[in-house]
């Protein structure tokens, strides 16, 4: 079984069957098109608003439409895609990739995908990709997120949508790129690579989009201004470039976006802002809620990454913030955790915010039980990772165990047995001024490394004694920014001394081994 899991990251599977030949093209009514397209309009594009709905309706209801389908590669991707959006909102998605009549529309699109790529670029081919990169936020399309999505960057800027346009479709261009920009700088943040998005490039305005505005809060300014502040965390602080900073700039580096992160939040209505009691009956549409459980998620993410940051870096001195930015990291982990009160377990649901968000909460709230069993709030971190994992089991039953999340219950218990079993006298406390990393090996130089490989991209990183038990286990939690906070435990992605891009779920629940096709698709 070890080797199985070490030997995964070796192994070429071959080409998904997401890429076979969807066969026959799904027909639909005109009825059910119409109301496909509405479900898309009303529910999918205020939170990502990068087409002109006059536009696309007058086009998708014109006498010339099989016509158009005919002879457009590009509008046909864009028109099936939105057909897919609609339907999987409207209860025809899946959690299995290849399942379902969502997929079944989505992969008219995808057979198309390779053909959008090498037309002409403009703003039909971007907005074309661009619908498939929102599709693929959700569970069934994360095996190929990372290819759509890059693309989707990739032609933004080919089609000079970053640029400032004098032109009669200035406005969409510009809806289309930040559109595009949001989705690139979360994704890649959260898979720990690097942005093909350069922000010292761009002068397209942000427009003023009414349907992405609810009352007083402006979705689409904030997820802008959110996604500008992942890209200058990644910028700042993980990047090859920032592992040259010393320990004072990165530091200077870390509080700065600290009180950005903060000053953002404040421009935020009480009703969406972060740190405040998210109440579901207050809000008239479904949208509004997705975009506050967004807005929520994204602040907790940052502020988990910057202080789990902090805490690296000064492990190896006696700080007073130790205690504060810990604490202050569990609260954003608990905060998440009371959040999944109010997430709809769909397939239209995106991952970030159905698996990946809760996941990093559960193993942060496990790891500071374990460590720290004394403190007075473990005994209710306990009751919330036992609320969490309950969270993953009817996921399970949701996914029609297809997502394996009643596994999970096992952490929430072995919290419990080991907080029971601990002796408060022999239990270092986390108000004792030690942080998580003050354990790890001898104080470090200065600077990060500058030799000719920084690999993990982990500044002042220590050798741990690897016959200490604390070690190993710390050597387990304290790693990359984007990765560490959430998957503690699984060390086979650093079997051969690298990161690896992108969120292995599936490795993470005991596969994929040989032999096994976790994404089979129906055709």
């Amino acid at each position: 079984m070890v080797k199985s899991r070490v030997e995964v990251l070796h192994r070429n599977l071959g080409p998904s069957s997401i890429w076979n030949q969807s066969g026959e093209v799904p027909r639909l009514s005109p009825d059910r098109t119409r109301h496909l397209i509405a479900m898309f309009f009303e529910n999918i594009h205020p939170l990502h608003p990068f087409l002109d709905r006059h536009e696309f309706e007058s086009r998708a209801s014109a006498p010339t439409l099989q016509a158009d389908l005919a002879n457009g590669v590009s509008w046909t991707a864009l028109y099936y895609t939105v057909l897919a959006l609609g339907c999987e909102f409207d209860g025809g998605g899946s959690f299995a990739p290849g399942d379902g009549e969502a997929w079944s529309l989505f992969k008219v699109a995808l057979d198309l995908y390779p053909r959008v790529l090498l037309l002409n670029t403009d703003l039909l081919e971007v907005q074309a990709i661009t619908a498939m990169a929102v599709f693929c936020l959700n569970l069934s399309g994360t095996q190929i997120q990372g290819k759509i999505i890059s693309e989707a960057a990739r032609v933004a800027q080919r089609a000079f949508l970053n640029k400032a346009s004098t032109s009669s479709d200035a406005i969409i261009r510009s809806r289309a790129f930040w559109v595009v920009y949001y989705i690139e700088k979360t994704v890649t943040f959260h898979h720990g690579t690097t942005s093909f998005i350069v922000d010292c490039d761009i002068g397209s305005p942000i427009p003023i989009v009414q349907e992405a505005v609810f009352g007083d809060f402006d979705w689409f300014l904030t997820s802008v201004r959110l996604a500008r502040l992942y890209s200058r965390t990644f910028t700042d602080l993980f990047s090859i470039s920032a592992t040259n900073n010393s320990k004072t700039a990165y530091l200077a580096k870390i509080n700065q976006l600290e009180r950005l992160l903060e000053q953002q939040c404040r421009t935020i209505p009480p009703q969406f802002q972060p740190g405040t009691k998210l109440r579901p009956q207050t809000f008239s549409h479904p949208c509004e809620i997705a975009a506050a459980l967004r807005v929520h998620y994204h602040y907790h993410e940052l502020k988990i990454a910057l202080h789990r940051l902090k805490l690296h870096v000064t492990r190896d001195q006696s700080s007073s913030q130790s205690p504060s930015d810990m604490i202050d990291m569990m609260k954003s982990a608990r905060a998440v955790i009371d959040l999944t009160r109010v997430i709809y377990q769909e397939p239209s649901t995106p991952f970030f915010v159905m698996i990946f968000m809760p996941l990093t909460a559960l193993f942060i709230l496990f790891d500071l039980v374990i460590h720290y069993p004394a403190h007075p709030d473990a005994r209710s971190n306990i009751v919330l990772l036992e609320s969490v994992t309950g969270y993953f089991s009817a996921l399970e039953y949701a996914t029609s165990g297809y997502l394996p999340g009643s596994m999970l219950i096992q952490f929430a218990s072995i919290a419990r047995a080991f907080h029971s079993s601990s002796h408060p006298a022999h239990v270092e406390d986390i108000n004792n001024g030690n942080s998580m990393g003050t354990t790890l090996g001898h104080p470090s130089p200065e600077t990060l490394g500058t030799g000719s490989s920084t690999n993990s991209q982990i500044p002042w990183e220590v050798k741990p004694d690897l016959k200490n038990p604390r070690d190993i286990l710390d050597c387990l939690t304290i790693r990359s920014p984007t990765r560490s906070s959430y998957f503690p435990l699984d060390i086979s992605m650093f079997a051969d001394s690298r990161l690896t891009p992108g969120l292995e779920i599936m490795d993470l629940f005991g596969g994929p081994l040989p032999g096994v096709d976790f994404f089979s698709a129906s055709n």
